[in-house]
């Protein structure tokens, strides 16, 4: 009779569980991990020209202005989207217990890694935070659903 109770089928979802795995991977969805490239190429390459660091990159020479005939602006800080390949090539790679963000930085003969650090793929600071707030709260929404299929 007890095993007929919806307590007690909620109690043996709750000790059988999903492990601690499965969710934090099904947290990463791919509308999250968009999000998280844009608070890369948005937030902080297009509109500041920062690194994770919050140091601007480079700014742009009057020659990149000629040549892009006004587009990139001297003075300007660098976004490092010329083609969008590089932007195209972001995303993110979850693992077990964290996540990467890569990218393919060669472009031609220059490595963009190697010319201005990995850190040009990285979260500042602020960003890092905000990510952090998401996926505690993406990752009790998913709890949730799989636990007691709230939602």
């Amino acid at each position: 009779m007890l095993k007929e109770t919806i307590l007690y089928q909620r109690m043996r979802a709750i000790a059988n569980g999903p492990g601690d795995d499965f969710v934090w991977l099904k947290t990463f969805n791919y509308e999250f991990k968009k999000e998280i490239i844009s608070l890369i190429q948005n937030d902080q390459l297009t509109d500041k020209g920062i690194d994770e660091a919050g140091q601007i990159i480079g700014y742009y020479s009057y020659v990149t202005e000629l040549i892009t005939r006004g587009q990139k602006q001297q003075g300007e800080p660098y976004n490092l989207n010329d083609t969008g390949a590089f932007y195209r090539s972001m995303i993110v790679n979850v693992f077990r217990d964290s996540f990467v963000i890569d990218a393919d930085a060669d472009k031609g003969q220059d490595n963009l890694f190697e010319k201005y650090g990995t850190g040009i793929i990285g979260l500042t600071d602020e960003n890092l935070q905000k990510v952090a707030l998401k996926i505690g709260e993406k990752y009790r929404f998913e709890m949730e659903q799989l636990l007691f299929g709230i939602g």
